[in-house]
């Protein structure tokens, strides 16, 4: 596993410096935790701003995506595919909308 500095310096050379990062390399997670790389626990209180609100690793999630990943792994919206309106439907059943 790479360390803190050598995460740093790889990305310095290659990310394009669009946005401010705070010192913390986070290496792994599981449910709301995560851990830099040097082994310190932090509470994920971010989610990857509201992008991974259902936590890290949970094995359901995981596998959703193994299968998924084994049949299509992402495809323009100008075409259809079976799983976006099928989760637009079960949110729609989820809320009060329609």
């Amino acid at each position: 596993m790479m360390t803190y500095e050598e995460i740093v310096d790889l990305d310095k050379k290659y990310v394009m410096t669009t946005y401010g990062r705070q010192p913390i390399a986070i290496v792994r997670g599981c449910g709301a935790r995560v851990w830099d790389a040097s082994g310190k626990e932090y509470l994920d209180f971010l989610a990857g701003i509201a992008v991974n609100g259902l936590g890290h690793c949970h094995p359901k999630v995981v596998n959703a995506i193994r299968e998924q990943a084994g049949l299509l792994m992402h495809t323009s919206n100008l075409y259809y595919t079976e799983p976006q309106p099928r989760l637009a439907k079960m949110l729609v059943d989820w809320s009060d909308f329609d």
